[in-house]
């Protein structure tokens, strides 16, 4: 990355499953995926049905280019 790369904000979501005995929420996913909105409340309801503590934690994040689009093509509806 160069000092012109041209960056976007974007929100994006980490699902946290919240044990009664810790302090912070464990992250959950693949490498802690942060996601899209409605991706994320798809992963946090199958976890609430399984009768977990779930949260949905937003995060202002930098994308370049390449990111942006990529999570355009991954989930087209979200973005």
């Amino acid at each position: 990355m160069t000092a012109a790369t041209k960056y976007r904000t974007r929100k994006l979501f980490q699902v946290r499953i919240h044990r009664p005995d810790h302090t912070f929420g464990v992250q959950v996913g693949h490498k802690c995926r942060l996601l899209p909105r409605t991706p994320a409340a798809r992963v946090a309801r199958r976890l609430r049905e399984a009768g977990l503590t779930v949260t949905i934690d937003p995060i202002v994040i930098k994308l370049t280019r390449e990111q942006a689009s990529y999570l355009a093509n991954r989930y087209p509806l979200s973005m």
